[in-house]
């Protein structure tokens, strides 16, 4: 998540991420707004459906 995200709660996006049931969970928070997630996320991102979906 963006922490200083412009369209997206804060609060409302930590409660979804505390609302998942599932025992590996990461939570990513990087500052700054909605278009600047760092490239790297974008790895994770990857490498956590390459995990779980194949």
């Amino acid at each position: 998540m963006q922490w200083d995200d412009e369209g997206n709660d804060r609060q409302l996006a930590l409660d979804l991420f505390d609302a998942f049931g599932s025992t590996e969970k990461t939570l990513h928070a990087n500052m700054g707004g909605h278009t600047g997630v760092p490239w790297f996320e974008g790895d994770a991102g990857n490498r956590f459906f390459a995990r779980h979906l194949t």
